[in-house]
């Protein structure tokens, strides 16, 4: 039988893991900024996975999508997926960089 050591629980720090930080204020805003973070997440991660750049480059290209990407108030769906497509292009232009 497999034994666990006990469980604790801690307030998770936003410095060391920034992409939470920015999913919440992402998750708090009520426009396109949920879509722009989670395309350009998708791709920093996958070049991440393909050692185009490193583990602490993925916070900063979803950052700079999110400086980027216009968002839109009250989006309807074709926002979201526009806003979802020009978060992709920003991290593969700044990747190329």
């Amino acid at each position: 039988m497999l034994s666990c050591p006990p469980l604790t629980y801690a307030e998770p720090d936003e410095e060391a893991f920034r992409c939470l930080k920015l999913a919440k204020r992402c998750a708090q805003t009520g426009d396109t900024s949920c879509a722009i973070m989670n395309g350009a997440n998708e791709v920093a991660v996958h070049a991440f996975l393909q050692a185009e750049i490193g583990f602490h480059d993925i916070p900063s290209l979803v950052e700079t999508a999110l400086a980027e990407v216009s968002q839109v108030s009250n989006p309807a769906l074709s926002d979201i997926l526009e806003a979802d497509r020009l978060a992709r292009e920003s991290v593969k232009r700044h990747i190329k960089k």
